[in-house]
């Protein structure tokens, strides 16, 4: 590859570590040409991308991005799978790792989210994290139970006075009468 290429390619990795949400870091090797094309269409349709990269070029990727922890994770045959947000991260380790319970590869080697590198047990925790729609779903009905609670007390003491009130207003008819 010529230094323009080299440039070209750095600067294009760069930009896709600085736009990440995070970035799962895997060892691709052993795994077929037919299988890689279908763990990419798994991962296309996850909202992410799946690449092949070369260390060295990942690694001055990584120092021009800020992200130089990326450089600990870069040995041997390096694909990276680059995941735009938190709901399309979850998603890609999710597809990832159901690919590699099924095919046995790839292997994971690390997981990079907001400039700060994890174990390959993170992928794992990522995989089984609710996307967005779930924990918004969950903060609503945090915040829905004790304002429903209220609405049952609440009822439930507008219930009790209106019977209190029915029998003065029956005692007071069977008084009168």
């Amino acid at each position: 590859m010529a230094r323009p290429e080299k440039e070209a390619a750095v600067a294009d990795l760069a930009a896709r570590l600085r736009e990440c949400g995070a970035v799962i870091v895997t060892d691709y090797r052993g795994l077929a040409v037919k299988a890689m094309s279908e763990l990419r269409r798994q991962l296309r349709d996850a909202g992410t991308q799946y690449l092949v990269v070369k260390n060295t070029l990942m690694r001055r990727a990584a120092d021009d991005a800020g992200v130089g922890a990326l450089t600990e994770a870069l040995s041997g045959p390096t694909a990276i799978v680059f995941a735009p947000g938190d709901d399309a991260a979850a998603a890609a380790a999710k597809a990832l790792l159901a690919f590699a319970r099924q095919h046995g590869l790839p292997q994971v080697r690390s997981v990079m989210m907001a400039g700060d590198l994890y174990p390959a047990s993170a992928a794992k925790e990522l995989a089984t994290m609710p996307g967005r729609d779930g924990v918004l779903a969950m903060l609503m009905t945090s915040l829905e139970a004790p304002v429903s609670s209220l609405m049952m007390t609440l009822e439930a003491a507008v219930g009790e006075l209106t019977a209190g009130l029915e029998a003065i207003a029956t005692h007071k008819e069977s008084a009168a009468a």
